[in-house]
């Protein structure tokens, strides 16, 4: 795991010469405290080749990037190995002032024109990722070690891996995970119920980890969906992973309305256990837990356990990734969940014409069926006529966010 520098009134903590390392973590450990929201910068200079090459450039750059912290009131901390870190108070124009650094900076060759050297952090939200990047800056500076943005030679080892998942690369993506804050990778996507007036009213949010942006930029060249029963795997150490974290940051979700994938046998784990506990009694019914229909299939006895343990934690459970062609073969509606999402994307939305999937659907309490991927005005119209409130998709977005502005 990624190691935490705690500073305290403990001036033997850290090295004599980290003394601009210590200030700006006292004051991110300050920012957390107070909880005010700020927009903190991080510049790596020495990523831009230019500046790399010349101490003079470097040098003038730092001076005008001082300077303009001074003047739009942000405050200027700068590391040992010269990049910057500038933080304001969150206003209206602090995204603004961000965008208007990049005019400072020379601009990059075509051939760097990938490397990122403006990082954005809002606290407190970003508290975790921003120490890391912090706990970095303190390798640096005691091991004289580069910022370098070349993946560690695991990280490489996958890149040049391709092709479908194997049990070795599985291996190895866990062990990198230990290094990744997953909430860099977390999206959500809300679920709207149509009212009676029909107009939009957001219930919740699914809260996910996006595999396509983790593919892209940690392993472009492996396929994550393939074989399937690794993926599941993968699944598995994703979900425990971001319990974990989400575990130690309750605070970045309490009091909100939020679904998260789970496996089955995440549910009868110690990390779920050890998240349980972090979640007070009172807010656990603002979660849903969505259960894959896979694990349903391979083993009914187990998934009907987890269910039971999910309801007496006091939180509420969804079947997830149902597709319309299931729905005469199994009742969903028979076992205990509290909402069954039902899968109506465009290759999907015409079996609703089927007569048998139509009539297995209208068996299920209206109230517990969610069309997610809910992506044209095909699938909302059909689930409109058959009664269905609850949607999930872009489409729906699109139409909640045009309904907006009329």
């Amino acid at each position: 795991m990624t190691r935490t520098w705690e500073l305290g009134n403990n001036k033997n903590a850290l090295p004599v010469d980290l003394v601009r390392e210590q200030d700006f973590i006292l004051r991110v450990r300050r920012l957390q405290k107070l909880g005010t929201p700020h927009l903190i910068v991080n510049l790596a200079l020495n990523a831009v080749p230019a500046l790399a090459k010349s101490s003079h450039q470097l040098e003038g750059v730092q001076t005008r990037l001082k300077e303009f912290a001074s003047i739009t009131n942000g405050t200027y901390f700068e590391m040992s190995n010269g990049d910057v870190f500038i933080v304001w108070e969150e206003a209206n124009d602090a995204a603004l002032l961000a965008a208007r650094l990049i005019d400072v900076l020379p601009v990059p060759t075509d051939a760097h024109a990938n490397v990122q050297f403006l990082l954005s952090y809002h606290m407190p939200r970003d508290y975790i990722p921003l120490r890391e990047r912090a706990n970095h800056y303190v390798e640096v500076a005691r091991t004289g070690a580069s910022m370098a943005t070349e993946p560690s030679a695991p990280t490489a080892h996958l890149n040049a891996a391709q092709g479908p998942l194997t049990i070795e690369s599985v291996g190895q993506i866990g062990r990198l995970l230990d290094d990744i804050d997953l909430r860099s990778y977390a999206r959500t996507q809300p679920i709207y119920r149509m009212d009676e007036r029909e107009t939009w009213q957001r219930v919740s949010e699914e809260y996910f980890i996006s595999f396509d942006d983790l593919r892209r930029e940690r392993f472009p060249k492996l396929d994550l969906i393939t074989p399937e029963h690794l993926f599941f795997a993968l699944c598995e150490m994703m979900d425990q992973k971001l319990l974990t974290v989400l575990t130690e940051a309750h605070a970045t979700i309490a009091g909100r309305a939020l679904n998260f994938n789970l496996s089955v046998a995440t549910v009868t784990g110690n990390v779920f256990t050890r998240f349980t506990h972090s979640v007070p009694h009172d807010q656990r019914e603002l979660l849903t837990f969505e259960l894959h229909r896979g694990d349903l299939f391979q083993d009914f006895s187990r998934t009907l356990d987890a269910i039971g343990l999910l309801h007496r934690e006091g939180f509420r459970v969804a079947v997830d990734s149902v597709t319309p062609d299931m729905l005469p073969y199994l009742n969903f509606a028979a076992f205990a969940f509290d909402r069954i999402k039902i899968n109506v994307s465009g290759d999907r939305i015409g079996l609703l014409a089927d007569a048998a999937i139509r009539k297995a659907l209208q068996q299920i309490p209206t109230d517990k069926l969610i069309f997610f991927r809910c992506d044209s005005e095909k699938a909302l119209r059909a689930g409109r006529e058959l009664g269905v409130r609850l949607f999930q998709g872009w489409h729906i977005d699109d139409a909640v966010g045009a309904s907006a502005k009329r």
